[in-house]
């Protein structure tokens, strides 16, 4: 069950929104479903997603008081039967507010997953069937919290009903979720359907709605050729990684083993966007632009220019806040990357907001008329898992600050986190007394060697993530970066072609900076500065070869 696990935690960390998932309605919440001999209380899914992630290291949840005083009681509900072992006997089963029925259907958010076993131990060769209609459920409720124990628990859930009995529903049938098929399975080319046509400058209108821009900015929307897309997409990676940094930062990862040798910087994130994006802003959200060869009313199409035209609207405020201020490559990389999952975090959750309002799966496919622009590179992986990381965890942060259907406008403009890890933590956020923040200085490589470095940035909790998942399980990666408190790197480039790395991190305590010395991936050239007793710091070397790692030992200058 590790497997099953990992994926729901996978769910609930890179896949699904903090709003409550309304597919399951039931007029008012409150259908007519008890049992013959006895009334219990009705738990509804909306009310199941009410709980909120406040910790996405320790995966910390807030439960409604209303859902807390259920905890312990008999209750009843009606769902969809999803199976647990196999479709042979449910007597382990989970239940869901819509029919999932294969692997195109859009899962369900964790916190809409119950987890339910059914008999008891005196009838171990009892075995239950597979209900397709929905399932009526009544059973003793139980939320995982710290201090419990339970099955459920054990498996990775957060809600289960335990000594369940299920029965067939035999009230109103609950509405499908979009994006999930019926009990005989998916029809092909679903998710794929055209949506009502709409006029861009329409749709620009409603985007603003979401956002609460008001009056509504002129954007112009274009219809662009492949090369002119390409062009306006690889632009902007070079002005977020200008050339006389990216040389550096290509060693860099290099050394830390989140990109292959020679792979090209560029090349590898221009690869990327180019596999999955038809539209986007440019630089002074003014204008987007969509690839002029899919079509605009395709669900796929029509959220990726949902989410340009959000980046437009959102450039556009910050550029009147803050009309004088440029040259974001002077930010380290890791409070440059906090305010880009700020960004992109406000961006996907217009597009949540968007695609739920018009009932859009955010898994359909792109439409047959879109072709790639480039190649994902190989070995790049980890390297996705770095670049991708702010619109993956910004989404949670954004509903943590204002729920699933609060304002948007002023998000941005508040006080935006200056480290990737208050995603993660958005408590620490929140409360800075909770943390302790302890950054490396710029200056503090300049006396290892006869020579200053060429070049020092910050990895942040983003960027120590891929680096230690070359080695490590999701666990480790997540609790050990967790108790992050600052780090920053030093790149040398020496005559001979060669080239070294000093990264120098800081933690919570001792405890945590050695749970992270202990994670650190091998490497052949490599060298860790002798611990002492008390610290929180983790120093270590890393050179391209022999040579250049003696070059950089203390003993050896």
């Amino acid at each position: 069950m590790k497997a099953l696990t990992t994926f729901f935690v996978l769910l609930i960390l890179f896949g699904c929104d903090n709003a409550p998932h309304k597919e399951f309605e039931v007029e008012g919440n409150t259908t007519n479903t008890k049992a013959p001999s006895e009334s219990l209380p009705v738990i509804g899914f909306p009310l199941l997603g009410e709980a909120r992630p406040v910790d996405l290291i320790d995966m910390t949840l807030e439960f409604p008081e209303s859902l807390k005083k259920l905890n312990g009681q008999r209750v009843s509900m009606v769902g969809f039967m999803a199976p647990f072992d196999s479709l042979e006997d449910m007597v382990r089963c989970q239940m869901v507010p819509s029919y999932v029925g294969c692997n195109f259907c859009s899962p369900p958010n964790l916190r809409q997953v119950v987890y339910v076993t059914q008999g008891r131990d005196d009838e171990p060769e009892q075995t239950y069937p597979f209900i397709e209609e929905p399932s009526y459920v009544t059973g003793t409720f139980r939320i995982s919290l710290p201090e419990s124990v339970h099955e459920g628990k054990e498996q990775g859930f957060i809600y289960s009903i335990e000594n369940a009995v299920v029965t067939a529903h035999k009230g109103d049938a609950p509405k499908r979720a979009p994006g999930h098929g019926t009990p005989a399975g998916h029809q092909a080319g679903q998710g794929t359907a055209p949506l009502s046509p709409v006029v861009p400058a329409d749709l620009v209108r409603e985007i603003a709605e979401i956002l609460g821009r008001n009056p509504v900015p002129s954007i112009e929307v274009d219809r662009v050729s492949v090369e002119a897309f390409a062009q306006l997409v690889r632009g902007e990676l070079e002005a977020t990684y200008p050339k006389e940094s990216r040389d550096a930062r290509t060693q860099a990862f290099q050394l830390l083993g989140v990109l292959p040798e020679e792979a090209d910087w560029i090349d590898a994130l221009a690869g990327f966007e180019f596999a999955q994006r038809v539209a986007a802003s440019d630089s002074s959200g003014k204008r987007v632009v969509l690839l002029d060869a899919v079509p605009i009313d395709q669900p796929y199409v029509r959220l990726e220019l949902v989410g340009a035209i959000a980046d437009a609207l959102i450039r556009q405020g910050l550029a009147k806040l803050a009309p004088g201020k440029t040259d974001a490559s002077e930010e380290s990389d890791d409070a440059r990357r906090a305010k880009e999952s700020l960004l992109q975090g406000t961006r996907n959750v217009v597009v949540r907001r968007y695609a739920r309002a018009l009932g859009i799966s955010l898994s359909a496919p792109p439409p047959n008329e879109f072709v790639p622009l480039g190649k994902w590179m190989q070995g790049t992986d980890l390297l996705n898992r770095w670049y991708t990381l702010p619109g993956e965890v910004g989404p949670y942060f954004v509903n943590f600050k204002v729920g699933s259907t609060g304002p948007l406008e002023n998000l941005v403009l508040g006080r935006p986190p200056t480290t990737t890890i208050e995603f993660f933590r958005p408590l620490w956020h929140r409360d800075s007394d909770l943390w302790k923040r302890d950054p490396v200085p710029g200056d503090f490589a300049d006396d290892l060697t006869k020579t200053p470095p060429d070049f020092t940035d910050v990895l942040g909790t983003g960027g120590l993530m891929p680096f230690l998942a070359s080695e490590n399980s999701g666990h480790v990666v997540m609790t050990v970066s967790g108790q992050w408190a600052g780090d920053r790197w030093a790149l040398w480039q020496f005559p001979d072609g060669s080239a070294g790395l000093l990264l120098e991190t800081r933690w919570q305590d001792e405890t945590s900076a050695l749970e992270f010395s202990n994670a650190i991936p091998n490497y052949p050239f490599q060298w860790f500065f002798p611990h002492e007793e008390g610290s929180s710091k983790v120093r270590f070397l890393r050179g391209t070869s022999p040579a250049a790692l003696l070059r950089m030992i203390p003993s050896n200058e």
